[in-house]
């Protein structure tokens, strides 16, 4: 999987079920913690989202700031997961 795909499924999910279809303008880049788009309980869903529809599961010692600060960053922190699965 590609970080371009996997950023855009993650866009989608958090334009659709965390802003409720506002996409608000949501870049690869947007910070994600510092706007407040996304808290501990948004964390858990979407962790739970990568887990259903990316066949990802993120260990609780990956769900820090650092690699949730924006999209990229959580796309980037998918795709090393994947590799670690292979």
């Amino acid at each position: 999987m590609e970080l371009e795909n996997v950023c855009n499924q993650l866009k989608d999910y958090i334009s659709e079920d965390i802003l409720e279809g506002k996409s608000m303008g949501l870049t690869p880049t947007t910070p994600l913690l510092e706007w407040g788009i996304i808290n501990s309980l948004e964390i858990v869903r979407l962790s739970n989202f990568v887990k259903t529809s990316m066949g990802v599961d993120i260990p609780s010692e990956k769900l820090v700031a650092e690699n949730l600060e924006t999209i990229e960053t959580i796309g980037k922190m998918v795709l090393d997961l994947q590799k670690e699965m292979v």
